[in-house]
């Protein structure tokens, strides 16, 4: 093995002669970016797939027309069983976004702390007389 003549790593390090021959010290700090999901980010999908517009259009018009004939459908049945009863017609009820319209649902009973806090308090119910155990009914004889 050789031996060092000089042991001064650090001193040697620093030397121009070594520095000289060193790339320069990368300080910029690269940070990873979070790739998106195209099947979430439309805008991602359509960098990675500009024909997806089209689709997802097409999809929509779809979606709308066949609920459109549902509707139609469901108001034609509606209406030929009322003819059959003689009963006056009544249209469905239609809400937001063409969706039918659902009653209001009951509230939910309250659980934990809050339900604890709004119950009645219970009455306290007065001691029973304790039955005689088979012991006390018969002494021994």
């Amino acid at each position: 093995m050789h031996k060092m003549l000089n042991t001064d790593l650090s001193r040697i390090l620093k030397s121009p002669e070594i520095q000289r021959a060193l790339r320069a010290p990368r300080k910029k700090i690269h940070r990873r970016v979070l790739k998106k999901n195209p099947l979430k980010n439309l805008r991602i999908m359509l960098k990675l797939n500009p024909y997806a517009k089209t689709m997802r259009r097409n999809t929509i018009l779809r979606q709308a027309k066949n609920h459109k004939l549902r509707v139609d459908k469901a108001a034609a049945a509606l209406e030929a069983k009322s003819d059959e009863k003689g009963v006056p017609v009544k249209k469905p009820v239609i809400g937001k976004k063409g969706k039918k319209a659902v009653g209001v649902k009951p509230k939910k009973p309250l659980v934990g702390k809050k339900a604890a806090a709004t119950k009645k308090p219970v009455t306290e119910k007065k001691p029973t007389e304790k039955k005689p155990t088979t012991e006390e009914k018969k002494p021994a004889a």
